[in-house]
């Protein structure tokens, strides 16, 4: 084969792959579509939720006892150093144990944590298990009865209006780092 046949052809398989093969955000704002998450006021989340502002993801339980209240407690100082840029946020806190994290549990959980535009979502079981998987989260329950634990990965996730992940740290970040990427990614004041 001559080189202008091989070009063609190596073009030719890149466009074919790149239409067949979407990228991770691609998939993950397809998915978002079928995701069902309840409130803490017991209501349904509306999609539109997503697209309002950007969102600063945690996913863990309201019975961990050491990286879940860390991490939201840091997500409270990072809002309360952003000051007015936090409302460019959404602090989200995705409970990976929608068993025992009912929604009137997970605000009472989200009330012992500095800041005030945190939010909890439990998501359904289907949804929860498309999470895990878009996400690469680790979960793992641990023990029997009431006293099991989740055994997960601990990342903060980043994304933008388009559900595009603009960032992630992992859980233990500081609240001035988090801040300070926060005040970056908030861009330029309107």
């Amino acid at each position: 084969m001559d080189r202008c046949r091989i070009k063609a052809v190596f073009i030719l398989l890149v466009l074919t792959f790149s239409f067949f093969c979407k990228s991770k955000e691609d998939h993950i704002k397809e998915e978002w579509k079928y995701l069902s998450f309840v409130k803490p006021d017991g209501s349904l989340l509306e999609p539109k939720f997503w697209s309002e502002k950007k969102s600063v993801l945690y996913f863990g339980f309201s019975h961990c006892p050491d990286m879940c209240p860390l991490a939201l407690t840091n997500f409270g100082r990072a809002s309360l150093i952003l000051g007015e840029k936090s409302n460019r946020f959404r602090f989200i806190f995705v409970t990976l144990d929608p068993e025992r994290d009912s929604p009137a549990t997970l605000k009472n959980y989200i009330q012992n944590f500095p800041g005030k535009n945190l939010t909890a979502l439990s998501p359904n079981a289907e949804s929860l298990t498309k999470l895990t998987d878009l996400f690469g989260i680790v979960r793992e329950k641990v023990g029997d009865g009431k006293n099991y634990r989740i055994d997960h990965s601990n990342f903060i996730y980043v994304l933008d209006e388009d559900l595009n992940t603009l960032a992630n740290f992992p859980g233990g970040v500081s609240a001035n780092a988090l801040a300070t990427k926060l005040r970056e990614l908030a861009g330029p004041e309107n």
